[in-house]
């Protein structure tokens, strides 16, 4: 099965290369939603709550937090991070940077300078 929809999706990536596009994009918008719900949660806010301390509405914050739609600015982040009382950081390289093992190097450095309510474990 999972060939299948691999070929699949192959296919028509092919015939439609913008969908390949799209979807990467999705994943980003995705990956960035689950992240910044997550620390939302782990601090136990409201999205009302996020948005007033962001200066957002709850509705903006709702559409950070969708896994569709457009990528959200840098600066929106940033604002929605900082109201939940998180740290921000962007990492650029001229190497590849596997997602994983940088998040996971970012945060062993940061033990100790995270509050302890945010679960590092990392295994």
């Amino acid at each position: 099965m999972a060939n299948s929809y691999a070929s699949l999706r192959n296919a028509l990536h092919l015939a439609h290369p913008q969908l390949a596009e799209r979807q990467a994009k999705n994943v980003r918008k995705r990956e960035i939603a689950v992240k910044l719900r997550a620390l939302r949660d782990a601090r136990g806010l409201t999205q009302e709550e996020v948005a007033a301390s962001a200066g957002m509405t709850q509705s903006i914050v709702a559409r950070l937090e969708s896994l569709s739609g457009p990528v959200p600015s840098l600066a929106s982040i940033e604002r929605y991070v900082i109201a939940c009382g998180g740290h921000f950081a962007l990492l650029i390289s001229d190497r590849q940077i596997d997602s994983d093992d940088a998040f996971k190097e970012a945060f062993e450095k940061a033990r100790g300078r995270i509050s302890s309510d945010i679960d590092l474990d990392l295994d």
